[in-house]
């Protein structure tokens, strides 16, 4: 009797512990403020494309990059520990690790950024006290809300994942398929913090390098960070250099946009997240994004807003109207045969480019979702 009084005893002091632990689960939208207006108020009619509306909103100054998500805040009350860290985990048990944030001798908050929004994680701050033993000051659930996806990194600029979008039908783009942004081995390189979002918290297995030949070697000859021909990611991640054109599909070289366009809807049928990036991932990126969302079926709205969030980053404005740019592209898709937009671009895909149609199937299957 006096040993499960004990027992009993025991239970309850566990009980009374874990119960003393704060829950707080944080919900809010990771659109930054200037992106998230841009969306919602601005509308461009089809067909239309002598206006843009996106210098309304580039030359906002604000004390943010317009090019990079805005973060979940995770607060707690501040206690004398030592190691503190933020954890963030895919399941309840914590047992999937998505990251490991550091948090300063005194902080009472930390931020979180790259989630994928809708998606619920789990998390806990915790700590080390005097005796060495883990203290959780606070724990419980994270959701980013908003459907647009940038990404944050210290290095790199102008990354967005591809998901989110709606097509004219009903669908979504999958989020962690496709991922564009700028360029990865030039200077600044890509931190080790940064390396870790591309590759282990996005998990990226392709690198798509689109930059020209020209653009090799502009730098100091013994520094491979000037080398076109390798990817910072590492091993596990498979990079090919495919330099291409932009913009003027009616001269595109079909051999080159075959095999590259072939190889990114490969390896995403294959469940590989893909990274595609040029020099700026604006020109060359954005028309291999344009062609990838066209015929994944997005509407004339949708392909010219996210061509024009470009113009929130470092690398200046792409607007819709720009007479050498996006204008001519969409007006000479428009004019392939098909009843909808998206008919016109896997036209151009399959006659003039040359992809077979089963692939472009797979490729929407492995892509979107009810």
């Amino acid at each position: 009797m006096k040993k499960y009084f004990l027992y009993a005893m025991a239970a309850c002091t566990a009980v009374t512990f874990a119960s003393c632990v704060k829950t707080v689960d944080v919900t809010g939208c990771t659109e930054n403020a200037v992106a998230r207006e841009y969306l919602e108020t601005v509308s461009y009619p089809d067909g239309d494309y002598e206006d843009t509306q996106i210098a309304r909103f580039d030359t906002l100054k604000t004390g943010f990059r317009k090019d990079q998500p805005a973060p979940l805040v995770v607060r707690w009350e501040n206690k004398p520990l030592t190691n503190t860290a933020l954890t963030v985990a895919c399941d309840a048990k914590m047992a999937d690790v998505l990251s490991v944030i550091p948090v300063d001798a005194g902080a009472d908050s930390a931020l979180v950024y790259n989630l994928v929004p809708g998606r619920k994680y789990w998390y806990k701050v915790s700590g080390q006290d005097a005796k060495q033993k883990e203290k959780v000051l606070v724990k419980g659930t994270l959701v980013a809300e908003g459907p647009l996806r940038m990404i944050r990194t210290d290095a790199l600029h102008n990354v967005r994942d591809l998901g989110g979008w709606k097509t004219a039908d009903g669908k979504t783009l999958k989020y962690g398929k496709i991922f564009r942004g700028g360029q990865m081995n030039r200077q600044p390189l890509p931190t080790e913090s940064d390396l870790d979002v591309l590759k282990r918290q996005l998990g990226i297995k392709a690198d798509v390098d689109l930059r020209w030949d020209s653009e090799l070697d502009n730098g100091t000859p013994d520094d491979p960070s000037d080398d076109l021909v390798y990817t910072p990611l590492g091993e596990g991640v498979e990079y090919t250099h495919m330099p291409v054109n932009l913009y003027a599909l009616w001269e595109a070289d079909t051999t080159q946009w075959n095999n590259m366009l072939s190889f990114m809807m490969d390896h995403v049928i294959a469940d590989e997240p893909v990274y595609v990036h040029c020099a700026a991932g604006a020109d060359r990126t954005g028309t291999t994004c344009f062609l990838l969302e066209g015929v994944l079926g997005l509407s004339e709205e949708s392909l010219v807003k996210e061509y024009e969030l470009t113009s929130f980053s470092t690398y200046g404005r792409r607007n819709r109207n720009n007479v050498y740019a996006y204008k001519p592209m969409i007006q000479y898709l428009l004019k392939r045969d098909g009843e909808t937009l998206r008919d016109k671009f896997e036209n151009y895909l399959t006659e003039y480019v040359g992809i077979p149609a089963e692939k472009i199937e797979a490729f929407r299957a492995a892509m979107l979702e009810d």
